[in-house]
């Protein structure tokens, strides 16, 4: 009986141990702090070894119990996004595991309590990007009334982005969507007058869509030694960003051809 209780013990400390480190990945941790926290709850909780492997679309770790018998569970990440704020609670709840090692059922509980979907519609994070692609565009040399024809645009990228975050639709596909529409609807707004410059204009809602920090970390995972984690963030970045430069292009060509 015992034997099946620590058995069952370790598999759930161990799976509890990899849903926060998943939970960690897609809120945008780097794959050393997710496999930190991993190693930390389980030794926590007295496993003997812990070996973990993460990359941007999976974490996988191999314990080792006090018996002397190995478990092995693996986690799946399909869709990840920047969310520093559930990341910070994320951290915050690890290291209230690893002081206070409670029982998994509770700890489990804290962490859905974390990872309950984020709504929507959030209005500062929409005057967020009202006020960054307005800054842009007039700081690139646009006008003011280029810096307000950004704003509407702006609510769309963020819907879209929010859809993608909640439903976790393809991001790529969705970025290039973004870029076209975006692209289509500044030449429209130069085409009936509101605004001037459709380059200042795309440049102010580009902003909002470039992966600066998804790169940025890549770079960073590169010289902390996680060589495979970064290469892979630093290619879904670089296919990001052909994806914008495609979906702005196809209205700017299509404009050309209409001679418009």
């Amino acid at each position: 009986m015992n034997t099946n209780y620590d058995r069952h013990r370790t598999e759930r400390v161990l799976s509890l141990a990899l849903d926060l480190g998943k939970s960690m990945i897609k809120c945008g941790a780097e794959m050393n702090r997710v496999e930190e926290t991993v190693i930390r709850i389980c030794y926590a909780y007295d496993m003997k070894s812990t070996e973990v492997f993460s990359v941007v679309s999976m974490i996988t770790a191999t314990v080792t119990d006090e018996g002397g018998r190995t478990h092995t569970q693996t986690r799946r990440i399909y869709s990840y996004s920047i969310n520093f704020d559930k990341l910070e609670q994320l951290n915050a709840l690890s290291r209230k595991i690893c002081a206070e090692k409670p029982d998994t059922e509770t700890a489990r509980a804290e962490l859905e309590k974390i990872m309950v979907p984020s709504r929507l519609f959030n209005p500062i994070v929409l005057f967020g990007y009202m006020l960054a692609a307005a800054g842009f565009a007039v700081f690139f040399g646009g006008t003011v009334m280029d810096g307000i024809a950004t704003v509407p645009i702006s609510v769309m990228i963020y819907l879209l982005n929010s859809f993608v975050k909640v439903t976790g639709a393809s991001r790529l596909f969705f970025t290039a969507l973004t870029s076209a529409l975006s692209g289509a609807l500044a030449l429209l707004f130069v085409y009936i007058g509101f605004g001037s410059n459709a380059d200042m204009i795309m440049i102010g809602n580009i902003m909002l869509l470039i992966p600066g920090l998804m790169m940025t970390n890549s770079v960073r995972e590169m010289l902390c030694g996680d060589l495979m984690s970064g290469i892979l963030r630093l290619l879904e970045s670089v296919i990001l960003a052909l994806s914008i430069a495609v979906g702005y292009a196809i209205p700017i060509y299509i404009s050309g051809l209409l001679g418009v």
